[in-house]
Formats: structure tokens, C-alpha cells, sequence
């Protein structure tokens, strides 16, 4: 029996059609509102298609990829985001990345990712040339510091 699923590869495809989106995400790990996706157990496909769609040529469909690694809270997406946000060409996935990789909120259970993430954003604060991405950092290099008795 031939199996007409799509592939992860063709799900994060299809995240770029705002049409089909809900579906796809559903499809690709299983939830799609913040409760589900507390709950899923993303297949290791799924999990590499995503770090393959950090490096999509739409924006969209890595700005999803992004979005999706922010909910699942999963540790090996900790240097694929940290790579995006050091190098998207998009300030706006840069951001995200950088909230994907600090925000506990977002997270299952308002877990973290494993990481010290102060020597990433300090080095963007100095490096990235768009000010909405320093700006992220400068506010998210605070709230950790001021988390962790720093500030």
C-alpha cells in the first residue's frame, strides 16, 4: 500500500500558504493552539524538517519553522536558532529566534532551553545592524540577568 502523506519536508513546504496552514501544522507535530502543541511528540522527521526550514528561501516558512521550535521547546533546536538568529536575512526571524531561545513563557510547563544565552545576545547587541533586533536583545539580555540576580 502506497503511503500519500506528505513528507515533513512537504509540510514545511506548504507552511509558506496561509490557506492550508493550521492543517500543515497540525499535520507536521501533531497540535496546533499553545495547549496542543504542550502535549506533542514531534517525530525526529518533523524535527529535522524544521531546522531544514530555518534555511528556506521564504521568509514565511522560516519565520513558521521558528514559531513552531518556540513552542516545542526542544534542545536541538538550540544552535539551529541560535545560527538564525545571528544570521537570517530577516530582522523580524531574528527577533523571533532570539524570543524562541529566552522566552519561558512560550514554553512547555514555562520550561527553558538548556543554554546561557548572555555571551549570544551581548555579542548581537553589538554586531546585528538592525535596531528592532538589538532592541530584542538589549530587553531579553535583561530579563535574564535580572532573572538569574545579575541586574
Amino acid at each position: 500500500m502506497v503511503d500519500h502523506r506528505p513528507s515533513p519536508d512537504q509540510l514545511v513546504e506548504r507552511l509558506g500558504d496561509k490557506t492550508r496552514r493550521n492543517d500543515t501544522i497540525r499535520a507536521l507535530v501533531g497540535g496546533l493552539t499553545a495547549t496542543e502543541l504542550r502535549r506533542v511528540k514531534v517525530s525526529p522527521e518533523a524535527k529535522a524538517a524544521l531546522i531544514r526550514g530555518l534555511k528556506h528561501r521564504n521568509s514565511k516558512i522560516r519565520w513558521w519553522c521558528i514559531q513552531l521550535m518556540d513552542h516545542l521547546a526542544d534542545e536541538s533546536y538550540v544552535q539551529p536558532l541560535l545560527d538564525a538568529a545571528y544570521t537570517d536575512p530577516t530582522p523580524k526571524n531574528r527577533r523571533h529566534a532570539i524570543h524562541a531561545l529566552a522566552c519561558e513563557k512560550c514554553k512547555p510547563d514555562g520550561c527553558h532551553l538548556r543554554v546561557d544565552l548572555r555571551a549570544d545576545l551581548r555579542r548581537i547587541l553589538r554586531t546585528d545592524p538592525d535596531l528592532s533586533v538589538r532592541d530584542t536583545a538589549r530587553r531579553e539580555l535583561i530579563e535574564l540577568e535580572a532573572e538569574e540576580g545579575y541586574g
